[in-house]
C-alpha cells in the first residue's frame, strides 16, 4: 500500500537496528564485566526483548491504523502522550550519538589514522536528512536492497573467524547477581522495538506474514550471539581490549591466499549498517518532534536534529570515553524504560481496548 513498508521491510529494519551498538563495542565492555557470562546477560537481554514482538503484532490488531501517539492520547492524556515522545527524541538522539561516536572511532583507527570528524560528518549528515524526508518507504525499500549486501559481510566475518585459533569460552564465571545487573548496566545498547512502536500505523499488516517478523528478529539475535561466541572464544581473557568486535574477527587472517587484504568487507559491512542506523535514528527523532508539535515542517524537524547533534556531539558529550562511560552511568534508565516498561505499557491498553470491543459486540 501506499507510504506503507511491507511485514519483511519492518522485519529488515528491526534485523539492522538489533545491530545498532551491539557488534563494536558491546562485547568488550560486557566481558569486561562479567567475562564470558556476557553472553548469558545477552541472551537473558534478547529473551525480554523478544516479548515485544507479539505486544507489537497485537497492537497493529487492535488498533489498526491508528497512530502510537493518538493511542496514548486516548488512554494516557495528551500531556502524557507529549512527556512519552519527549522520552523517544531524546533516546533516538542519543542512539545517533553512541553509534557515531563508535563507530568513527574505528574508522579512525583503520582508515584515516587521524582526526576527520569534519568529513564524516559531511558525508554522513545529507544522508541522513535525504532518507528522513524522502519517507520511511524509500528508506525500507533501500535497506530492502542491500540487506544481503549487509547479510553476506556479516557472515563473512563470522565464517573467517572459524579458520583462525579458537577455544571454549568461560562461562558461570561471574555471580547471578552481576549477569542480572548487566542486563540493567547495558540496557541502553538495545531497545531496538520501539521504532517499530513508533511506526506501527506505516506497516502494511498481514496476519499470514507475521512469521516474517519473528524471522528477522530470530536472524539478528542469533548473528549478534554468534558475534559474541566467536569473539570470546578468539581473544579468550583479553577481550576487553579489543573495541572492535566484528571486524577483530577478522585479525590474523587479513590476508587470505592470493585475495588480499579482508578487513574491507567489515569496513563496508559497518559502513552500510551505519549509515542506516542513523538515517533510522534521524526518522525517529524527527517523527517525535512533529508529534510534539503537528505544525512543523518535516524540513524544520530535520534541521533542529542537525542543530543539537552537533551541539552535544562537539560540546557536550561526543568525546568517545563520555559518551561510553554515560551509557552505563546515566542512560540504563531510559533503555530499561523503552526497552521493558514501554512495552508492557503497550500491552496493558491493548487489552483494555480488546475488552472494550468485546463488550460492545
Amino acid at each position: 500500500m501506499k507510504n506503507k513498508i511491507s511485514m519483511r521491510q519492518a522485519g529488515i529494519l528491526i534485523l539492522i537496528l538489533i545491530f545498532s551498538n551491539k557488534i563494536l563495542l558491546l562485547p568488550a565492555l560486557m566481558f569486561d564485566y562479567v567475562k564470558g557470562d556476557a553472553v548469558i546477560s545477552l541472551i537473558l537481554i534478547f529473551a525480554l526483548e523478544f516479548i515485544s514482538v507479539p505486544i507489537l503484532l497485537k497492537l497493529k490488531q487492535t488498533f489498526k491504523e491508528k497512530k502510537l501517539y493518538d493511542i496514548l492520547e486516548q488512554y494516557l492524556t495528551k500531556y502524557v502522550a507529549k512527556v512519552l515522545y519527549i522520552i523517544f527524541l531524546v533516546f533516538m538522539m542519543l542512539k545517533a550519538i553512541l553509534t557515531f561516536s563508535i563507530v568513527y572511532v574505528y574508522f579512525k583507527q583503520q582508515i584515516y589514522q587521524e582526526e576527520f570528524v569534519a568529513i564524516a560528518l559531511i558525508s554522513f549528515l545529507p544522508i541522513m536528512n535525504h532518507a528522513t524526508i524522502s519517507g520511511l518507504k524509500p528508506m525500507a525499500r533501500t535497506m530492502e536492497l542491500f540487506f544481503f549486501v549487509i547479510l553476506f559481510g556479516f557472515l563473512f566475518c563470522l565464517g573467517i573467524a572459524v579458520y583462525t585459533p579458537l577455544s571454549v569460552p568461560d562461562f558461570f564465571v561471574a555471580s547471578a547477581g552481576k549477569i542480572f545487573n548487566s542486563i540493567y548496566r547495558y540496557a541502553f545498547a538495545f531497545g531496538d522495538f520501539i521504532f517499530l512502536f513508533m511506526m506501527i500505523e506505516k506497516i502494511d499488516y498481514k496476519k499470514s506474514e507475521e512469521k516474517k517478523i519473528y524471522f528477522y528478529t530470530i536472524l539478528g539475535y542469533i548473528l549478534v550471539i554468534l558475534l559474541f561466541v566467536l569473539f570470546f572464544a578468539k581473544y579468550e581473557m583479553t577481550s576487553f581490549m579489543h573495541n572492535d568486535a566484528l571486524a577483530d574477527l577478522l585479525a590474523y587472517s587479513v590476508r587470505f591466499n592470493a585475495i588480499g587484504r579482508l578487513d574491507i568487507i567489515a569496513i563496508l559491512t559497518l559502513l552500510f549498517t551505519t549509515i542506516f542506523q542513523m538515517e533510522i535514528f534521524c526518522y525517529a527523532f524527527c517523527d517525535s518532534l512533529l508529534n510534539i508539535f503537528p505544525l512543523m515542517d518535516k524540513r524544520y524537524s530535520v534541521a533542529i536534529f542537525d542543530i543539537i547533534f552537533l551541539i552535544l556531539y562537539y560540546v557536550f558529550i561526543g568525546n568517545y570515553e563520555i559518551m561510553v562511560d554515560a551509557t552505563v552511568k546515566y542512560f540504563p534508565p531510559i533503555g530499561i524504560f523503552v526497552c521493558f516498561v514501554f512495552p508492557i505499557l503497550i500491552w496493558i491498553l491493548s487489552r483494555i481496548e480488546r475488552r472494550k470491543n468485546e463488550k460492545t459486540t
